[in-house]
């Protein structure tokens, strides 16, 4: 029983550790977005799109794990 308690402990932890991945790609997908805005030079607004697609990447894998151990939360819709 102490084992399981503990097992379910690191499931919660890695949860939230989950989560909290997805709000920080969040907003660095909002500062990038804000970058990206505000460049002019051709070689700058060429590094933020890589950037942002990275970031978009990083924010799929972490929902899809999010998904997969069936977590939910209200999170802001990025776009």
């Amino acid at each position: 029983m102490a084992k399981q308690k503990g097992q379910n402990l690191d499931l919660q932890a890695e949860g939230f550790a989950i989560l909290a991945a997805i709000t920080e790609v969040q907003e660095q997908i909002s500062c990038a977005k804000q970058g990206f805005s505000a460049a002019t030079d051709e070689r700058l607004i060429d590094s933020y799109i890589h950037e942002l697609i990275a970031l978009q990447k990083r924010y799929e894998f972490f929902l899809h794990q999010a998904k997969e151990m069936g977590l939910t939360a209200m999170q802001k819709r990025i776009g």
